[in-house]
Order: structure tokens, then sequence, then C-alpha cells
């Protein structure tokens, strides 16, 4: 996971400034369906992005679903909804549903020090108050921790394990920097995927699973979304699009320790089989959990985003969406909804350039979903 991207952040700073000064004609007689497919072809092309995924909720149904462009340029594979992606950062929410069903089921407290959990590592000593590094400020990024984001691995290096990337063996593109408190917890904004590293050793130290096969199990088996995972095994490999970089060369798949900030993999199916369940009764969070998890930390408000519990909230006028965007080398990602009409996009990109062609799509949808 690179420094986190803003994809909407950017895309509707565009569209909140431009959208009043533009004829909307075109969008209001033009179906969402006519326009993406007319717009992405040619976007892909201009930025040189093989390929994109697009699924968009209108009153919690799916509207619109589909591939465009090329999961593998050299063999001709086309991407579809079924086409594996890395998602990066939008990992956190999962991480935060496997959490939260964990606290609905009095296994977990929100608001005592998460120490308390872990036996196997222990954050490091400070000048700072530990006992308010809580699973709460964790899941909001207010917990004062460090390590922004994580690199990923070669297929062939040997990956640290999960106690030594928390203590910083994370190899020299980290600097070897620990996760470790380096702000009065509580008291301001500091993103850390690093704190989610602290969440993927408490579930594991909680129900003495694995963190990937806790998830599996426990969410995403029963939201049927079979073809996710955080276990790059045969079977996602084989539906996984190629990633590739700025140049449009294609590049290794990057493996992960800290799984549970950046290593998750999906398709456009079940991510829009995930955003159904969100505004629906589901097997795994209760519509009052998904509230709370929704529901702004007042600490954590900046110009235009706000986190709760796993998830960013981006507010521009009449547009507001909670969700997160994902970034890793060869991949661009965004999941953002709107809890109030139970409307939403999803885009995935299989490269490095894929914020700007996912910016432009989302400009299209929001333009689309104001003058209709």
């Amino acid at each position: 996971m690179k420094t986190l991207t803003a994809i909407l952040l950017l895309g509707l700073l565009c569209v909140t400034s431009n959208i009043m000064s533009q004829s909307a004609a075109t969008e209001e007689t033009t179906s969402i369906d006519q326009l993406m497919d007319a717009k992405i072809p040619s976007l892909l092309e201009k930025t040189n992005v093989p390929g994109m995924a697009v699924a968009i909720i209108e009153n919690g149904t799916i509207i619109y679903e589909k591939g465009h462009g090329y999961a593998d340029v050299a063999n001709t594979i086309e991407i579809s909804k079924t086409t594996g992606f890395n998602i990066g950062s939008i990992s956190k929410l999962f991480t935060a549903w496997g959490i939260m069903k964990l606290v609905q089921e009095e296994k977990l407290d929100l608001d005592i020090p998460v120490e308390t959990y872990l036996k196997r590592w222990k954050l490091p000593k400070s000048e700072f108050d530990h006992s308010k590094v809580t699973i709460r400020a964790i899941l909001s990024h207010s917990a004062g921790l460090s390590v922004h984001g994580y690199p990923g691995f070669h297929p062939d290096d040997k990956l640290p394990n999960l106690e030594a990337s928390l203590n910083g063996e994370n190899g020299p593109a980290r600097d070897n920097e620990a996760v470790k408190v380096i702000l009065e917890p509580q008291t301001q904004f500091k993103y850390s995927g690093g704190g989610y590293t602290i969440l993927q050793l408490v579930i594991e130290e909680t129900t003495s699973q694995k963190f990937e096969d806790f998830v599996q199990e426990h969410v995403f088996e029963p939201l049927n979304m079979n073809s996710t995972s955080f276990t790059l095994d045969d079977s996602i490999l084989a539906k996984t699009a190629k990633p590739y970089n700025e140049v449009g060369k294609e590049i290794y798949l990057e493996r992960f320790t800290a799984k549970a900030a950046a290593g998750l993999h999906t398709t456009l199916e079940d991510l829009s089989t995930f955003a159904k369940a969100q505004f629906n009764e589901n097997p795994v969070l209760s519509q009052k959990t998904i509230k709370e998890m929704t529901t702004i930390i007042p600490i954590t408000k900046a110009k235009s985003v706000a986190y709760g519990l796993g998830y960013a909230t981006y507010n521009f006028g009449p547009i507001t969406v909670s969700g997160h965007s994902g970034t890793n080398t060869g991949w661009e990602a965004g999941f953002m909804m709107d809890f109030e009409k139970n409307d939403g996009i999803i885009l995935l990109t299989n490269s490095s350039n894929g914020k700007k062609a996912a910016i432009s799509a989302l400009q299209t949808w929001a333009k689309w979903r104001m003058t209709k």
C-alpha cells in the first residue's frame, strides 16, 4: 500500500467546482449505461490503463456492473465482473467488519486498551498514554500510531511473520519502521496502516485462527463473496488480472504480511454483493453496527473527509459518500457509498495509472447523479 489515495477527494473536488457551470442536458437524457460505455474505452486509452471494472448501485440495486479493457494485455483476456483485483486499503473495511463481528459477539471491547488482547507482541514504550490506544481509536486512525502504509513483497521473497512486521522488519523499502505510538492517542487524526496490522493480530489472538481464515469464515462466506480472499491460492490467482505500471508494463503481483491493511483480492461481482449487504439485514453485522461504523468520530474531521470505524466519509456539498480508496503498485480502486440513498459506485483498475481513469469515471457518475 502506498500513500493513501483520495480518489473521491480529487474527483468530487473537480465535480463540485464545475458542475454548476456545465450543461446537464446530456446527463439528463442519457442512461448511466450509455454514459459509462461511451466514456470508459476512450478513457482507458487516454490514460494508458489496461482495464477497469465498474459497478453502480441505485437504491440498493446494481444498475451497472461491467468490465472494460484487459486483465491480461499480452493474451487479450478481457476484464469482466468476475476478474480479480487487489484493492489496497479498501481491505481495511473488511478488517473492520471482522473486528466489529467480534464486538457484536462481546469478544472484544472497543474502548479498553488494545494491549489487553495482545500476548505475542506489545507496543514499544513511549512517552504517550498507551491506555488510550483502543480498538475504536485504531479503527478511526486516531490512536497516534506510526506506519502510514506498507510496500508489497516480491513473490519470491520470504515474508516476515506478523510480529516481525510490527517490529519494522519489512525490508529497506519501509526503512524498518516499527509500529509505535508517535502522537498522544485520541487527540488528532493520523492515518496508520500499522494500526490495522495490530488489529490483524487482535483477531488472531482473540479467535486462535489465522486472520485470513477468520475473515473468510465469518465475513466472506456468510456474504457469499466466493471469489474474495486474503490468501493468494491458485483459485484466486487464476482469476486475478495482471498489474501494470505507469508506462503499461506488466509487473509482479505483490504479497503482504500486513494483509489487514492492504492484502485483499476480490472481484467486482463480490464487491457489488458486499455493497448491497451493507444496506440490508445480513448475516454478519447488524444495521445498528454498520450505522456506528459510518458515524463520523469528530476528532478525525478534516476539510472534506472524516472517519468512522473503518469507513472514510467524504463530503462535497450535495454529495456525501462513505467507503474507502485503495492503492498498491499496479492497482487503484474506490468503493464509495451513499448510505442515505443506498447509492454508490465501485471502481477497480489494474494499473498504477488507474487513479486518473477512476477520477474521470467518478466524475461522470457524480454529474449523472446530480442531474437525474
